[in-house]
């Protein structure tokens, strides 16, 4: 019986000689007719089709302003989750047909961006708000002009450009949640400036005396008692402002000039009430190694500045400046509690602190000349930063047993984290583009443009952490900052600081590419079109592991995607050719086929081998330096039809070769839940995608008056899509030890990492580590979208109905060596209702929003399955959002 896969591979093929036969059936067809069809080609078919879809050759969607404004999405992140085959995690990133993130990138008006988060290179997306949003293009097949890191998509996210007229509008919002509005909530007091999102001098690190932690470093991280208590207390509202204005002038009638700006500001609560577990095996079925208590509560800022100055010059010439700021601030309390393994309660305190910001500026040309044959040239050079600082995370334990809650002797459940992560980004581009024409009396290859390019980018990190242990804490029942002061009091308060060889508290790293790219795109007949190329890229990606303190003589750099045999990090080579071609055989249809091949590369904080907390889980991370590249060999086909301007249906199947993809394992030490990262043999992705749009005047549906000139829109989008991760034999199958097996089938093993500093690659087979047969991690089978839009234009009335849904997912992989499953998460199904009400109040323009979201009150659930038992790992409510919102426009 054939393979699924096998199946698709056949649909593929059988599309693409569908376009290739079109092509040899219309050359048959005599001249009389050829002229007939070229002129009915200009006249009739792809009226409908939009420009963008139209001039390329690449599948891709589109979302714009008005999408933004219709579903109320605030930020990228969001917005994205409507996309046929895009699913997000954590409500920051995107998964493009079943890819995790790792496997797509984004850019900002064409510029890679560097990343704030310590687990991940890629930018997270909620931290770009849709106010300052002009569209965000999903491409998902590739082409020479993208970089060649590119596995599910690339998502290119583009600002407001110049306004023709003067504007300015403000906006103000009110919302809450039925979870954790106006509901108790854990609390502390923190600093002055928390409310704007930046902490002030209170939870600055004290400076470390020369000759090591003491106690009065102790009594500086333990003075503050805000930092150190949490209190339960009601949670207030949410709130939301931004104003944007723009101003065109024309200097002349060759010159102008345009300025756009925009500035938002929000404060978001959230409280958390739910289950946080770990499973352990149990014969044929599960039992809960842990199953505690989550309870916590994260006060969110955001604050949001954009600026664009562009000119126009003699109609042939644009040159644009864009700056961005993004910050978004997290004040968190959280406590997980449960019974032990020796049957006491416990309770783990924790105040944290996180700071994320990313700016970018960015200056950018576009040029034409018609005396050198309509040369078209595109060029940019931007410079962004982003910075994750967490400066105060205070955590302790507190167990019960028997005697009410009292504090630990270990040192180690008393302890202060203090890690910053500095990410930046150079990005310099330049792109021809060069439209050849041979004349109006051919049939063959008429139009064709030639295109070429140059990209250089280079991405640089440093992150540190430093973790202090307090010691001299006694088991007792004083209030905690009471009895750090009794103890400082009494020279029985000391530290300690937690790192060296085991954890080291610093990496840096880097990415750098250099690429080149060339090809063309032609129209092949009137109704068939081609582009080919190829893009080469030169890069080299190293991270060096340090402990802080140690001999620099004495260094070694870990990780190296390419290492020579004398250690040193060199270069690795890449040509990604890249192929597609669209067919118009009748109307407003387009049927496309592509072919490419990419990369995906480790994320920095993969090949980093040393643990990292994710404080989102409660899960150690321990980065592997023998990671490589992935490659991927991409198939798409896809037919498209528009039956109207913004109106259509598409079907699309793609299918995805992947050759050593990096997956997430569990990898847990002794109760210390612990991932790592490993790349597998190989793997496939395939898959299905419809979509489809119209916009249906009630008036003809249903012949009433008051039905006239109101509209329903019917957007639809869903995507079906399996991929099986490939293990390889199990050795004993051989009779083979491990040794001699991988030594004979290096292809079915992987290289694993056990020690941070100067590691030792050691080989297993893949076979004792994965699953062989199991999804890859993060696809969903089921992605859908629906949105039912009522417009009454008349009235300026929008009301618009959204469903999302996602069905599992894997969110880490097992651990054979301990006989555990993966961990499986359950995205909510998301049911909201929008509406928008234009109306005008004293001469002035207003607009009035209302919004609710998850309407069905449904959780987030991630747990462990086996033999009907299941341990739940994150299951919290998410309760039901209702905002109101007020824009005025003048």
């Amino acid at each position: 019986m054939l393979k699924p896969s096998t199946y698709f591979r056949l649909a593929l093929l059988t599309g693409a000689s569908l376009v290739c036969m079109s092509s040899l059936a219309v050359s048959q067809e005599t001249e009389e007719s050829q002229e007939e069809l070229r002129q009915q080609s200009v006249v009739v078919r792809g009226q409908f089709i939009p420009d963008e879809k139209r001039s390329t050759s690449e599948v891709s969607s589109l979302i714009d302003a008005s999408d933004f404004q219709v579903s109320g999405d605030t930020d990228a992140a969001a917005a994205l989750a409507r996309v046929a085959g895009i699913s997000t995690a954590d409500n920051r990133f995107v998964y493009v047909r079943g890819l995790n993130e790792r496997y797509s990138s984004a850019t900002l008006n064409g510029s890679p961006l560097p990343s704030p988060e310590p687990l991940r290179r890629v930018a997270p997306l909620d931290l770009f708000p849709t106010s300052v949003l002009r569209s965000i293009l999903v491409q998902k097949t590739f082409s020479p002009n993208l970089p060649g890191e590119f596995g599910g998509g690339l998502v290119d996210i583009r600002t407001k450009t110049v306004p023709d007229e003067a504007f300015f509008e403000v906006s103000a919002s009110v919302s809450g949640n039925t979870q954790t509005t106006f509901q108790d909530g854990l609390l502390y007091d923190g600093g002055d400036l928390d409310f704007l999102g930046f902490s002030d001098n209170t939870r600055t690190m004290p400076d470390i005396p020369e000759t090591g932690v003491d106690a009065n470093f102790a009594r500086s991280l333990t003075n503050n008692s805000g930092l150190l208590i949490i209190q339960e207390g009601i949670v207030p509202a949410n709130i939301g402002l931004s104003a944007t204005g723009g101003q065109r002038y024309d200097i002349n009638q060759d010159i102008s000039m345009g300025l756009l700006g925009a500035v938002s500001y929000s404060n978001d609560w959230t409280t958390k009430e739910g289950t946080r577990g770990f499973a352990d095996n149990n014969g044929d079925g599960l039992s809960a190694r842990f199953e505690n208590e989550l309870y916590s509560t994260e006060n969110s800022v955001g604050l949001n500045g954009f600026a664009t100055v562009g000119f126009d010059l003699f109609d042939n010439h644009e040159i644009r400046g864009t700056a961005l700021i993004a910050r978004s601030s997290d004040k968190r309390a959280r406590t997980v509690q449960g019974i032990d393994f020796d049957d006491n309660f416990e309770r783990d305190d924790n105040i944290e602190w996180f700071e994320r910001q990313l700016w970018t500026t960015q200056i950018s040309g576009e040029h034409f000349f018609p005396s050198l044959m309509d040369l078209k040239v595109e060029w940019r050079a931007s410079y962004s930063e982003a910075l994750r600082d967490a400066p105060y995370q205070f955590s302790i334990l507190y167990q019960d047993s028997g005697n009410g809650l009292q504090t630990l002797a270990n040192s180690a459940d008393t302890t202060f984290t203090f890690s910053r992560i500095d990410d930046d980004s150079t990005d310099l581009g330049i792109d021809f583009e060069l439209p050849l024409e041979r004349g109006s009396d051919c049939y063959l290859f008429c139009e064709t443009d030639l295109k070429a390019g140059y990209a250089y980018v280079e991405n640089d990190r440093s992150a540190t952490s430093r973790i202090f242990a307090i010691e001299g804490v006694p088991v007792s029942s004083t209030r905690i900052d009471y009895l750090f002061a009794n103890l400082f009091a009494t020279d029985q308060l000391g530290a300690s600081s937690i790192g060296g060889a085991t954890f080291p508290e610093k990496y840096i790293a880097t990415l750098e590419v250099d690429a080149l790219y060339a090809g063309f795109d032609t129209q092949i007949t009137p109704f068939l079109r081609g582009a080919i190329g190829a893009r080469y890229e030169r890069a080299i990606e190293a991270v060096d592991t340090m402990s802080i303190g140690a001999d620099p003589a004495l260094n070694y750099v870990e990780a190296c995607v390419d290492r020579e045999p004398d250690g040193s990090c060199d270069y690795e080579y890449d040509i990604l050719p890249a192929a597609t071609i669209t067919w118009n055989p009748f109307d407003d249809l387009q049927v496309r086929g592509g072919y490419s091949e990419t990369v995906t590369r480790p994320q920095f904080r993969e090949l980093a081998p040393t643990e990292f907390l994710n404080t989102e889980t409660d899960v150690n991370f321990l980065g592997n330096p023998f990671l490589i590249n992935a490659s991927i060999k991409n198939y798409d086909v896809r037919a498209e039809y528009y039956f109207g301007r913004d109106q259509f249906i598409t079907f699309g199947l793609f299918y995805k070769d992947m050759e050593r993809p990096i997956e997430e394992i569990n990898q847990r030490t002794g109760d210390t839940p612990k991932t790592t990262f490993i790349n597998v043999p190989s793997a496939e992705l395939y898959g299905l995608e419809v979509e489809y749009e119209q916009i249906l005047p009630l008036f003809d549906v249903l012949g009433l008056d008051f039905f006239r000139d109101r509209d329903l829109t019917v957007k639809a989008n869903y995507t079906w899509s399996d991929s099986e991760v490939t293990a390889g034999r199990s050795p004993s199958d051989l009779g083979l030890t491990t040794a001699q097996f991988c030594a004979q089938y290096a292809d079915e093993c992987v290289v694993t990492n056990q020690t941070p500093l100067n590691p030792e690659p050691f080989l297993l087979p893949a076979a004792g580590l994965i699953e062989g047969g199991r999804r890859l991690q993060g696809q969903s089978e089921h992605l859908f979208n629906l949105q039912l839009v009522y417009t009454d234009e008349m009235k300026g009335t929008e009301a618009n109905l959204l469903v999302n849904y996602a069905s599992e997912r894997i969110r880490s992989g097992e651990a054979l060596a301990l006989n555990i499953p993966a961990i499986l998460e359950e995205p909510p199904i998301s049911l909201d209702f929008v509406l928008n009400q234009a109306f005008e109040l004293a001469g002035g323009d207003y607009e009035f929003s209302f919004k609710v979201q998850n309407l069905l009150g449904d959780e987030y659930e991630a747990y462990q399955a086996r033999g009907g038992d299941r341990v739940d790992v994150d299951v919290y409510d998410i309760g039901t959002s209702i905002s109101f919102g007020l824009k005025r426009r003048f």
